[in-house]
């Protein structure tokens, strides 16, 4: 039918209309569901509106299964055919039955904002854990007019619903209160996600090596930028088949790249030669294990990077366009207050890596942990569910 219709004039006509009526549908049911009871012991989890089983909402949601509390568990799922534990429920976003469960659900946990409509009762506890920690580029307010005014009034309805947002350091609680339109509580006891760097990392190593086929004394480089909002990919080609022989000369051992694009960013559209000693690790569901099965981490200015110097490994930063952001977004920090060296060509990366120093990284690490005052202690994920447990009665 749909077929049928694309060859019809009606098409366009068509094509128009219906986001217009399906949001209208939305809002009405959610008008009729709003006026249904809270189960207090049901939860929704929610990680890039529909997105795998992964970031910090995994974590809180497995230390839900762990811990055999008496919920309701639903995840957010635009693809059922993912992986998930049975525990979960899944729904499928933008649907009746979507709204149903947000509008019933006594607790939600979400990674981003809630850029369409909902309406949140006073009985109800929203959760937001973001989806990054510190980073190096400013976000939403503080990134002043990259973004559009019809995200801003979303960012601040969504804000002014949040109950309580997660913090993994000082540093990071201050960006917050600067640019998330946010006054309300903060719990700064890490990230859930980041509890992971404080388990015994073996296990994890072996079984990446063993998804990928490579060789369990293989040595990783994990490449994750993060994503433009003008969608540009020539700030993408690092030269991987280089960096992997620097890599080789200065460190030793034998050298493999996983590749891993932000979830913005159709990686597909990527124009990447992968060979057998460079692999698409963007289909992967749980970036954070692949950044603790790792040896090596590539970033521009994901915070990722951050967070990775905690497990002090080495880590680098390949920024093109670091100019342009800057006119654009601005940064946190400057140059000088980062541990990690940092190329915006092809040549000095080839360059910091054959130059690195252990001994000058670790100096200045120590200092950049005084400075950012980090709390992860690997217990995030049970201070979160405590306080769902406390606040859901």
């Amino acid at each position: 039918m749909i077929n049928f219709l694309r060859r019809t004039p009606l098409y366009p006509v068509l094509a128009g209309i219906y986001p217009r009526l399906h949001n209208f549908y939305i809002w009405l049911v959610w008008q009729i569901c709003y006026l249904l009871p809270v189960d207090q012991h049901k939860i929704v989890f929610s990680n890039f509106n529909g997105g795998g089983f992964g970031d910090n909402a995994r974590y809180i949601a497995e230390e839900c299964i762990r811990r055999k509390i008496p919920y309701k568990l639903y995840w957010v799922c635009s693809n059922p055919a993912l992986p998930f534990p049975k525990e979960l429920n899944l729904v499928p976003p933008n649907t009746a039955a979507f709204v149903y469960h947000m509008a019933t659900a006594g607790c939600w946990v979400d990674t981003t904002r809630k850029l369409y409509y909902f309406k949140k009762k006073k009985n109800q506890t929203y959760i937001h854990t973001w989806h990054a920690g510190p980073g190096l580029k400013k976000i939403e307010r503080d990134a002043g007019s990259g973004l559009t005014d019809k995200y801003v009034r979303y960012a601040q309805r969504d804000s002014k619903a949040i109950d309580l947002l997660l913090s993994n350091c000082r540093f990071w609680t201050q960006c917050f209160r600067s640019c998330f339109w946010y006054d309300g509580p903060i719990m700064e006891k890490g990230l859930p996600k980041n509890d992971l760097y404080f388990q015994d990392q073996e296990p994890l190593r072996r079984m990446i090596r063993e998804y990928y086929g490579l060789p369990m004394d293989a040595k990783i480089v994990l490449y994750v930028p993060t994503w433009r909002e003008n969608r540009k990919l020539h700030v993408y080609h690092l030269n991987f088949e280089k960096c992997l022989e620097a890599f080789t000369t200065r460190f030793g051992g034998d050298w493999y790249m996983l590749i891993r694009m932000h979830p913005n960013v159709n990686a597909a559209d990527f124009d990447i030669h992968y060979t057998d000693r460079i692999l698409n690790a963007s289909p992967y569901p749980n970036s954070q294990e692949l950044l603790a099965a790792g040896d090596v981490v590539i970033t521009d200015y994901s915070s990722c990077g951050f967070d990775y110097i905690q497990l002090d490994r080495p880590s680098f930063l390949y920024a093109e366009d670091y100019d342009q952001m800057k006119r654009d977004k601005g940064y946190y920090l400057e140059l000088s207050d980062l541990p990690t060296p940092i190329a915006f060509n092809n040549a000095q990366m080839l360059k910091n890596i054959l130059d690195y120093s252990e001994e000058e990284y670790e100096q200045k690490r120590e200092v950049f942990m005084q400075k950012m005052q980090y709390y992860d202690d690997g217990h995030a994920s049970e201070a979160v569910v405590d306080y769902i447990l406390e606040h859901t009665k």
